[in-house]
């Protein structure tokens, strides 16, 4: 059951009262993800408010993110999306952990394969050297948010079977633990449309963007290590970045 909304005549627009109203009763699981809210009329008779006053609160959850308004369902709360830091080095798993969330992973394909002239261009090998190449969905508290494919050297001096991937096996944790020293990563991101096979990985519907980001993972003598083609499904991921503001001469 919802907690009561009381309006308080503390200077707050009545449409901002009920815009933290709302986020609280998502935040806090009264309104669960994928659930219906009331509706405008509902909230209209139920708080005593006027209906513009209601139409305010909720296109400015929509904006923010928390709900959307799907035709002849109504007001869906949405997953919240998932930040990550871009000017700061981690895997998938450790960002996730700093959040405190509980990362995991469905193992798609592990095997070795001859790089593809691509591959072998990202990694600084010659085309057709032997590389491992590990595909796997990306959880996040249970949910599937993205897939990754990723392209390791093999004359890291390590060998890797699938026998190493399980659920919860991070692949820096992996390699860190056999004396890879990890350093730094290039990435490059961008929008994209989800492909047929795609949509078919991450249970797309056909007009879904996704998060398309490639990376190379350089040891701490700067040797390139792996390279990852990751897709997240734009609607629940998002990137953050603090940049600062730096002028010659101060």
């Amino acid at each position: 059951m919802a907690k009561e909304f009381i309006i308080e005549k503390n200077g707050i627009p009545i449409y901002e009262q009920l815009y933290r109203y709302i986020k609280g009763c998502i935040e806090d699981g009264t309104y669960k993800i994928g659930s219906v809210i009331p509706s405008e009329s509902e909230m209209q008779k139920q708080f005593g408010i006027s209906r513009i006053t209601v139409r305010r609160a909720i296109s400015d959850l929509e904006h923010d993110g928390y709900v959307r308004k799907r035709r002849g369902a109504g007001t869906v709360v949405e997953p919240r999306k998932i930040e990550r830091d871009l000017s700061v080095f981690n895997s998938f798993g450790g960002s996730a952990k700093v959040r405190g969330d509980r990362p995991g992973s469905i193992i798609l394909q592990f095997r070795r394969v001859d790089a593809s002239t691509k591959v072998a261009e990202k990694l600084g090998i010659s085309y057709g050297d032997p590389v491992y190449f590990l595909k796997r969905l990306r959880l996040l508290n249970g949910r599937i948010i993205g897939l990754h494919a990723t392209y390791i050297r093999s004359d890291l001096g390590i060998t890797l079977s699938e026998d190493d991937f399980d659920s919860s096996t991070s692949l820096y944790e992996l390699l860190e633990s056999r004396n890879i020293r990890l350093g730094s990563a290039d990435e490059t991101m961008e929008a994209k449309m989800s492909n047929a096979e795609l949509r078919r990985d991450l249970f797309l519907e056909e007009d879904q963007p996704v998060i398309y980001k490639e990376r190379i993972t350089y040891d701490t003598e700067g040797k390139t290590v792996e390279f990852s083609e990751n897709t997240y499904i734009g609607e629940i991921y998002k990137y953050y970045i603090h940049i600062v503001n730096v002028r010659e001469g101060r």
